[in-house]
């Protein structure tokens, strides 16, 4: 769960929207007013019932799962996020050359404050 203020979690979720590589995934847990929903497998397969103001719920355990496999499908299954001695999550990933592990990481120059700032950021750079 995030600590994260709550117009600053508004905000991220705005961000993460407007990304080229986001789209809704069952199991996320959206907020548009005062209504609060999950979505499920038929509602992504179809038509979504989402209007403009509906954000996904950063602060939902399983949305920011869904969020972490965005982030793998543009970056790769090996992208990571992870806390560093400095306190600041850092997003990085194994290289991959001719569709195999090199052996080695890369980091993608994103340090964040929060786990869930740190994911926005790579989705939002993402190729």
């Amino acid at each position: 769960m995030s600590t994260e203020p709550l117009e600053n979690l508004e905000e991220l979720a705005r961000r993460a929207i407007a990304c080229k590589r986001w789209r809704w995934m069952p199991g996320m847990r959206y907020q548009v007013g005062g209504t609060v929903g999950r979505l499920t497998d038929s509602q992504c397969k179809g038509k979504l019932p989402l209007v403009a103001e509906t954000l996904p719920d950063l602060t939902d355990p399983a949305t920011l799962g869904c969020l972490l496999a965005l982030v793998r499908e543009a970056w790769g299954n090996e992208a990571s996020v992870s806390l560093n001695i400095s306190s600041f999550w850092a997003v990085g990933g194994a290289r991959i050359q001719k569709g195999k592990s090199a052996g080695h990481t890369i980091n993608l120059g994103i340090w964040k404050l929060t786990e869930v700032e740190a994911l926005v950021a790579a989705l939002e750079v993402a190729p």
